[in-house]
């Protein structure tokens, strides 16, 4: 009966964890994504969904000090090589631009 127990316990607080698909790069009082910025070294959270990791962003460039920042979103970010990071996907807006 405890094995059953125990083996539901870890069922519930396994569901409930799930692992942030987006993660959230700053750049703090760059008016623009530097060309060469290093991706891991301008973390600045991990979201569950773009809209969130978006938002945060916004709001970090809003409260910085200088008001000026910008940010952009990485999509199932993993290790590479030589302490670098790549992303599936990057967005720095919630809103498609045309180009």
């Amino acid at each position: 009966m405890r094995i059953v127990l125990l083996g539901f316990l870890l069922s519930l607080l396994t569901a409930c964890t799930q692992n942030p698909e987006w993660t959230l790069f700053y750049y703090p009082d760059e008016p623009q994504i530097p060309a060469d910025a290093v991706l891991g070294e301008h973390i600045s959270g991990y979201y569950g969904t773009s809209e969130q990791c978006l938002l945060k962003g916004a709001g970090m460039v809003k409260l910085s000090d200088s008001g000026i920042g910008s940010y952009q979103c990485g999509h199932l970010c993993v290790a590479k090589e030589q302490n670098g990071l790549s992303c599936q996907t990057y967005l720095d807006s919630l809103i498609p631009t045309s180009d």
